[in-house]
């Protein structure tokens, strides 16, 4: 239980206030008395200029440089219309100027996306003005070769030009993009050719993984075919520069199979650099993000694997296991690639990535830095932005590049590896070892590292896409709840450096719920406990506030509150006083009062001493020793997962040798029966190595494997 253990050291968060703790005084005590904490939860003083001109974030970065607030939340806001961002997404700076174009998409309404001029104003803040609105799902904004700027929306990509701070000359470049209602994946991101002006665009995949509808029969899935998603289109530049009114209705195929291709760029050696949003699994370890390489000289469209293969080599469960045949995708169309290819030799052959990148990053923009600031350090590298919550994103990296302008790739794989984020301690590595086995690795260097949430000091990093301003310095747009833009620099002072503990050791949040659930569930005392705490205390006082103490990560059921318990820190086994589910509503020093002042209070009454006595027997009943309950395993061989410890029990799914599980390592826990000796292995639901709708998901997760 070390995680839970952070819990007096976390800041506690009100429903509707924050209190700030100390824990970080040390390094801001020189400024403390003008820190804010902002909309977003970042901590910084408004008046400090020591990162080249704008105030600091408490964000590590590479030595030498540092990360500046340009426009918090607070502040993005056009003040004539009242409008500002809710999603912003790209940032383009104006030529010859310090101004910027920013999209902001507006979230998922249709038609609610803007455009804003960012310049700054008196004192040299930084201000929005709106511009146009009314946009649909707008994102890709690039300066095109023809001297126009380019945005993509939902279904279109227009052009125009900007003068004397208004647009002029808008025109339709290409209407009726391939989509339909409820796309999945429905944003526009482009690229130009630097030789020739040619113009790449991104057709996300309706769906993550195919979707069958209708009962039409096709050779191949609907969307990546019929339908011409989950591709890169290519426009020819003599297209582009006689646009009749209705726009460009002719475009090519210049890659299929390719997921979500937010992140491109074209090095000047004519290779297509792609970002894939891979396939999404429940499982913190799979699948990897990928980078795929076009080379626009070849002329063959190979297919890059999206939705039958993933990793460099891994087979889609839908396709691999045999007992998927029934489901209704293996009715309507086959599997027409060999995931085992090691490269293409003809159109439509499987194109295996060039490089994987750690799982769930989802890279969102990429580009070559070619500025002055960071030349010695950055000048000429391959940036992308890793914006995926899950604790290997929120990151900006860079990747040394060969004559071609691809990542180099390293000697061997042997060491290949990834940082992790974990609460409360430092980022651990992790090796590469997806699914299929590992082909070939270029290493990378964090520009901007620890973006992972501290509360109380900053929020989770979410960079989408960056620009590079005429200075060299690079301005970076934040999504999410953060609404910022911040920017990178250097810095004649050191870089934030933050001390975390290295004795913490990792865990699988979602495993450790799991854990959690089982222990709760098997121990009488404990889950009449729960049923308690549920019924007199969150159902009476907690509904309305911090998402009615419900966490959906594993399950929307009986044991949502118990989640929430376990992932924010609010338990800590058999101590009251580091227990915030206690201290909050015992009114311990150091703890927000609950229920907020705005909710009935109980305490001091008959009421509150009986739930005070409900928490505090229930946190003194708690295993101390959850951490012993699982433990990492990889499968030596094929196993079959089921329900009950029986080789008469249903096959729920099956573990292909290298897969990597976590099982109860206890001895206590393993049951013997049939001439096996089996052990408990959790699952979330909708593993990627459960066979679809094949069993019913047990609340803790808990199955069984033979040894």
């Amino acid at each position: 239980m070390r995680v839970l253990l952070l819990a007096f050291v976390i800041c506690l968060v009100q429903c509707t206030s924050v209190k700030n703790k100390d824990a970080d005084s040390a390094q801001r005590s020189a400024a403390s008395a003008k820190m804010i904490l902002d909309k977003s939860g970042y901590l910084y003083d408004p008046t400090d200029r020591s990162c080249d001109g704008y105030p600091r974030l408490m964000v590590e970065t590479m030595p030498g440089t540092c990360l500046g607030m340009v426009l918090p939340r607070d502040r993005a806001m056009d003040p004539a219309t009242n409008k500002g961002f809710v999603k912003p997404r790209t940032i383009l700076q104006l030529p010859g100027t310090e101004q910027f174009l920013v999209v902001d998409m507006g979230g998922w309404a249709p038609k609610n996306g803007r455009l804003f001029l960012l310049k700054p104003g008196a004192g040299g803040n930084y201000g929005l003005t709106l511009i146009k609105a009314g946009l649909d799902n707008p994102h890709g904004l690039r300066m095109g070769p023809d001297g126009f700027i380019y945005i993509g929306e939902k279904n279109q990509i227009s052009k125009f030009h900007f003068v004397n701070g208004k647009i002029a000359d808008w025109r339709l470049v290409f209407g009726n993009v391939p989509r339909k209602e409820g796309y999945m994946h429905p944003l526009s991101q482009f690229a130009f050719d630097p030789r020739n002006g040619d113009m790449y665009i991104n057709s996300g995949s309706p769906s993550d993984h195919c979707i069958v509808q209708g009962t039409g029969e096709y050779k191949y899935c609907s969307e990546d075919q019929a339908q011409g998603n989950g591709a890169i289109y290519r426009i020819p530049a003599h297209l582009l520069q006689k646009l009749p009114p209705e726009g460009v209705e002719i475009f090519e195929y210049a890659a299929a199979g390719l997921r979500n291709s937010m992140a491109m760029v074209v090095s000047n050696a004519g290779f297509l650099v792609q970002g894939e949003n891979s396939r999404d699994f429940p499982e913190l370890e799979e699948p990897y993000e990928e980078m795929n390489v076009i080379d626009l000289e070849k002329g063959r469209v190979a297919h890059y694997g999206w939705p039958y293969c993933y990793d460099f080599h891994a087979t889609s469960p839908e396709w691999e296991f045999p007992e998927n045949k029934k489901l209704p995708i293996h009715k309507q169309f086959r599997k027409p690639v060999n995931c085992a290819q090691a490269s293409a030799q003809g159109p439509g052959e499987y194109q295996p990535p060039y490089i994987l990148m750690p799982p769930h990053v989802a890279p969102l923009h990429m580009d070559y830095y070619r500025g002055n600031m960071f030349r010695d350090s950055l000048g000429g590298k391959l940036l992308v932005t890793w914006h995926g919550y899950q604790p290997s994103g929120q990151r900006l990296v860079a990747y040394n590049v060969d004559e071609k302008g691809l990542p180099v790739l390293d000697a061997s794989t042997a060491k290949a590896s990834y940082q992790f984020n974990q609460p409360g301690g430092c980022p651990i590595p992790k090796p590469f070892q997806p699914r299929g086995g590992m082909d070939r690795h270029a290493s990378y260097t964090e520009v901007i590292s620890k973006w992972n949430e501290v509360k109380g000091q900053r929020p989770k990093g979410a960079p989408v896409a960056f620009t590079e301003a005429s200075d060299g310095s690079i301005w970076i747009v934040e999504d999410r709840e953060n609404r910022t833009i911040v920017r990178l620099a250097r810095t004649q002072t050191a870089n934030f450096r933050e001390a975390c503990d290295r004795s913490v050791i990792t865990f699988d949040p979602q495993v450790q719920m799991l854990a959690w659930r089982s222990a709760v569930k098997e121990d009488p005392k404990l889950l009449e406990g729960y049923k308690g705490i549920q019924s007199q205390l969150i159902q009476n006082y907690c509904t309305g506030c911090h998402g009615n103490l419900e966490a959906d990560d594993i399950a929307k059921d009986r044991f949502s509150n118990l989640d929430f318990l376990v992932k924010n820190g609010w338990i800590a086994p058999q101590d009251l006083e580091r227990s915030k589910a206690y201290g909050a509503i015992a009114h311990l020093e150091g703890y927000t009062p609950m229920p907020p002042a705005d909710k009935p209070q109980f305490f001091g009454t008959a009421e509150g001493d009986k739930l005070n006595k409900l928490v505090s027997q229930w946190v003194n009943a708690l295993p101390k020793d959850i951490d012993s309950s699982y433990a990492k395993y990889t499968a030596k061989d094929k196993r079959n997962i089921r329900l009950q410890p029986s080789t008469s029990a249903k096959a729920c799914g099956q573990l292909n040798p290298g897969d990597i599980v976590f099982i109860d390592p206890r001895s206590s826990r393993g049951i013997s029966q049939d001439g096996y000796k089996w052990s408990r292995v959790y699952l979330v639901p909708a593993h990627s190595r459960l066979f679809k709708d094949a069993c019913p998901a047990p609340e803790d997760g808990v199955y069984y494997i033979a040894q």
